[in-house]
């Protein structure tokens, strides 16, 4: 049995607004569970309509690859103290290093952290 989470987290670069969009309008009323998200896409025209008040990243043309601004954002995150359920999707490494923060200094669990690397850069077939 699964535990109810808390809070939502949702982390990732463009690849994963679409499904990020779709997963948090499927949560319904966030009141009851707040959704935090930090979205890194390469400009503010690159943004798609996702529910609530994300927080948008811009890199202007630098590497979405092993982004650490993106680990940086979510670090800058005021998240309650007890671990909710998060959902990282995008550039792999960058993914890695999202859930080595989140474990590594925020104390959540290995079980409460989703994960979908959709790419990195020279490999195929990980869609």
């Amino acid at each position: 049995m699964t535990r109810p989470s808390s809070y939502h987290l949702f982390v990732g670069d463009e690849t994963a607004q679409v499904a990020f969009g779709a997963m948090i309008r499927g949560l319904g009323n966030t009141r009851d569970t707040p959704v935090h998200s930090v979205i890194e896409v390469d400009t503010p025209e690159d943004r798609l309509d996702i529910p609530g008040t994300p927080t948008w990243l811009h890199r202007h043309g630098r590497p979405a690859a092993n982004s650490a601004p993106l680990v940086a954002g979510v670090a800058a995150l005021s998240l309650p103290s007890t671990p909710g359920t998060a959902y990282l999707a995008g550039e792999a490494r960058t993914i890695q290093l999202v859930r080595a923060h989140l474990v590594r200094d925020r104390g959540w669990n290995h079980r409460d952290i989703i994960t979908k690397p959709f790419w990195t850069p020279g490999k195929t077939g990980m869609e």
